[in-house]
């Protein structure tokens, strides 16, 4: 005997999903994609892993950023040249591993 998998409809609209579930009972309709039955075992839905790296270039575009937005409030030649330096490290960082 062969068993399917039941079919899966994604659909973000509240009001549809309702009406798509009265109407196709035999499939799992799925507005928050972690409702998934299949959830768990989905490549699509597990968030990459985030290596220290990753979070110091993170932590890094933002201070850039804050600068960046900020520069005309303070006009500091400080934070300037200290934006101007993150910046560098930034690009260092990005190049590919030799």
């Amino acid at each position: 005997m062969i068993t399917h998998a039941p079919r899966r409809i994604a659909c973000s609209d509240p009001q549809l999903a309702h009406s798509l579930r009265r109407q196709f009972d035999d499939c799992e309709v799925i507005e928050v994609p972690l409702e998934c039955s299949r959830a768990s075992l989905c490549g699509w839905l597990r968030e990459a892993p985030v290596g220290e790296r990753d979070r110091v270039q993170a932590a890094l575009n933002d201070a850039v950023a804050t600068l960046e937005r900020t520069r005309h409030a303070f006009r500091s030649r400080e934070l300037g040249q200290l934006r101007q330096r993150l910046e560098r490290l930034l690009v260092e960082l990005s190049a590919p591993p030799e």
